[in-house]
């Protein structure tokens, strides 16, 4: 496959999951913000350059993949890309100054429902980094435990 096919076959994908973790909240007006979400999903907030997108191509391909990992472990993916937010109502220029990321770098943050940083990191975060990490948060322990005894 050619990089624009594996684009669009990436872009569709992402649509498809975006979709199915957006249906997995509860319906409001517009986008929640940042403040809206503390205590009720965990965030992976991806900040990047409009004019180099390979960090963002490579995350939003590991955010596919893990479509299934998000939507079990309360997880939304928040895009900041140049001055465009996908994911939240809050600005651009407030979610850089929130979390001390500068305009045109990429970052990828992993925030908890309690709204602190778990990753913080210069390149893409792996399923792996991603789901263990959320696995060993007490809060996530807690969750899996109560629905180990509903079964």
């Amino acid at each position: 496959m050619n990089r624009s096919s594996t684009m669009v076959a990436l872009s569709g994908a992402l649509l498809l999951c975006t979709i199915a973790l957006t249906y997995s909240r509860p319906v409001v007006a517009k986008d929640p913000s940042i403040d809206q979400l503390v205590w009720q999903r965990r965030l992976l907030i991806v900040f990047a350059n409009p004019h180099d997108v390979s960090s963002l191509d490579k995350q939003r391909a590991i955010a596919t993949q893990a479509c299934k990992d998000f939507a079990e472990r309360d997880l939304d993916l928040i895009q900041v890309v140049g001055n465009d937010v996908t994911g939240t109502s809050d600005s651009a220029d407030a979610l850089r100054q929130r979390f001390n990321v500068s305009a045109g770098t990429f970052r990828a943050l992993l925030i908890g429902k309690d709204g602190g940083v778990k990753i913080d990191s210069r390149q893409p975060v792996t399923q792996a980094q991603l789901v263990s990490t959320i696995d060993a948060m007490p809060m996530r322990r807690q969750e899996t435990n109560g629905s180990n005894e509903k079964q």
